[in-house]
C-alpha cells in the first residue's frame, strides 16, 4: 500500500493579479495565499508519508518578477527531500510561458518530464509507472494522448497531462483529447491539469482534475486544494478531497423574497454570512453578496446602489472584520410594485420610465453605446478591465450586466419618485 499527491494549477505569486484595483481588498493576505496553499500541500505530503507528489501543469503563473519565486520552490522541495518525498511535474501553458525557468536548475528530487516527447519514469520499489509529457510552448493545439505507450503490465500505471480534454467553460482549448483516448492507454489513473474545478471525470479508469490549490478571484469560488490517492494490491482504493486553500472565495445569494424594511435585509444578510463564514472553517473570506428574490424594498435598494452596497459592507466589517472582504454587492431582487398604473399615466414621468423599461437588452441595439465604452476605457485605468474583472468589457455578458443595473438603477429612483408623490 502507498498514497501519493495529486496536485495542479499552483499559479505560484499569482493571486494579487486583478485585486489591487480594489481599495478595499486585503492585499497582504492576497499576495501570499498560493504560497501559503502551497506550503500547506508540503506539510500534507510529509503528514501523510506519501511516495510521491505529481503536479499537473502551472506551477508557476509566467514570468517570474524575481528569482525569489524559483528559490521558494526549492525551499519548499528540499522540505519534500528530507523526507525522501519525490516529485514528479509536467510543464503546463503558464510554464511554457516562463523564461526564468530555465535560469535555475530544479532541485535534486524534482522531476520535470520531457517536452519533446512523451517520457516514463518507474518507481520499482511500488511498482509505478509514469508516463507523462510537458508543454514546450505556451499554446499546444494538438492531442498528446496519442504519444502515450500503453500501460505497462504488472505495474500502477499514471498518465500526467495537462490539458482541457475535450473543453471545459471558461479553460482555453490547450492538448484537447476524449475520454475514450485516455482509457485506450490502460493505465488506472489519470492525473490532469488545467481545469480549475475539481471534477472526477471518471473511476474506471480514474480521470482526475484536482483543480487549483487557491482560488484567485470570484471564478473559482469554494474549497481549493489536492486529492490523495491511496493504493492497495495495484487498484485505487481511496481518493480523498483535501482543501488547501488558506482564503476563500465565496458567492453568497441572500433571499430577500418580501422583504419591505432595511431591518429585515440586514437581518438575512447577517445570517447568510454568518452561514458562508460557518463552511470556509475559519479561513478569511473574499465574498460576492447577491440579493435575489421578489421583495417590496426592491426598488428602494436599486435606486441608491452605492449607499446600500456601503451598508453592507460596513455590517460585514461588524460580523467578520478583517476575515471578510466584500469584492462587490449585486442587487438582483423584483420589485413587487405593479408598474402598469404608472406606464398608462399619460404624463411626461409615465413615458420617461417607458422609455428606460425599452432599452434594449442587446447592447449592439443601443445606440451610441460604442463610445461611451471607449470613453470609459480612456478614463479608467487598464488593468480595471482584466479577464477576472466584474468590469471586462470585452464579454457581452459583462455589459449586458452593466446595461441591466443601470435600467434597475434609475426605475428605482424614478419609482421612489413616483410612490412619494
Amino acid at each position: 500500500m502507498f498514497k501519493f499527491i495529486h496536485a495542479a494549477d499552483v499559479h505560484i505569486d499569482s493571486p494579487l493579479r486583478g485585486l489591487s484595483k480594489y481599495e478595499s481588498a486585503p492585499a497582504e493576505s492576497l499576495r501570499n495565499a498560493c504560497r501559503k496553499a502551497f506550503e500547506n500541500l508540503i506539510e500534507l505530503a510529509i503528514e501523510e508519508k506519501v511516495a510521491f507528489v505529481l503536479l499537473a501543469g502551472d506551477l508557476y503563473d509566467g514570468d517570474w518578477k524575481d528569482y525569489s519565486t524559483g528559490i521558494f520552490l526549492s525551499r519548499q522541495m528540499g522540505r519534500l527531500g528530507k523526507n525522501d518525498i519525490s516529485v514528479f511535474a509536467v510543464a503546463g501553458n503558464h510554464d511554457a510561458a516562463n523564461r526564468m525557468t530555465k535560469a535555475l536548475d530544479n532541485p535534486a528530487n524534482m522531476k520535470m518530464l520531457s517536452s519533446r516527447k512523451v517520457e516514463t519514469i518507474r518507481l520499482d520499489n511500488c511498482a509505478v509507472a509514469i508516463h507523462g509529457r510537458s508543454f514546450g510552448t505556451q499554446h499546444v493545439d494538438k492531442n498528446l494522448v496519442t504519444e502515450f505507450r500503453a500501460a505497462e503490465k504488472g505495474m500502477f500505471n499514471i498518465g500526467l497531462l495537462h490539458t482541457s480534454l475535450d473543453g471545459r467553460e471558461g479553460h482555453a482549448l490547450y492538448a484537447p483529447c476524449t475520454t475514450d483516448d485516455l482509457r485506450s492507454k490502460g493505465y488506472q489513473y489519470w492525473a490532469l491539469g488545467h481545469i480549475h474545478k475539481q471534477e472526477f471525470v471518471s473511476e474506471e479508469p480514474h480521470i482526475v482534475f484536482p483543480g487549483c490549490i487557491q482560488g484567485r478571484h470570484i471564478r473559482e469560488t469554494g474549497a481549493k486544494g489536492c486529492v490523495l490517492v491511496t493504493v492497495e494490491d495495484g487498484f485505487v482504493s481511496e481518493i480523498e478531497k483535501c482543501p488547501l486553500d488558506v482564503l476563500r472565495w465565496v458567492i453568497c445569494r441572500v433571499d430577500l423574497t418580501d422583504a419591505s424594511e432595511m431591518r429585515e435585509v440586514l437581518e438575512h444578510t447577517r445570517i447568510s454570512i454568518s452561514n458562508e463564514r460557518t463552511s470556509a472553517e475559519g479561513r478569511p473570506i473574499a465574498m460576492r453578496i447577491r440579493f435575489e428574490g421578489a421583495a417590496p424594498i426592491s426598488n428602494e435598494l436599486a435606486a441608491h446602489p452605492e449607499r446600500f452596497e456601503q451598508q453592507i459592507k460596513a455590517l460585514g466589517a461588524e460580523i467578520a472584520g478583517d476575515d471578510l472582504w466584500i469584492e462587490r454587492v449585486e442587487i438582483a431582487t423584483v420589485s413587487k410594485l405593479d408598474l402598469n398604473a404608472m406606464l398608462a399615466n399619460d404624463s411626461a414621468f409615465g413615458k420617461l420610465l417607458e422609455g428606460i423599461l425599452a432599452t434594449p437588452a442587446n447592447p449592439d441595439e443601443i445606440g451610441g453605446l460604442e463610445d461611451v465604452i471607449a470613453g470609459l476605457r480612456q478614463k479608467i485605468p487598464s488593468e480595471a478591465f482584466g479577464d477576472d474583472s466584474f468590469l471586462n468589457l470585452d464579454e457581452i455578458q459583462t455589459v449586458e450586466r452593466l446595461v441591466d443595473e443601470a435600467k434597475q438603477m434609475l426605475v428605482g429612483r424614478l419609482l421612489s419618485i413616483g410612490g412619494a408623490k
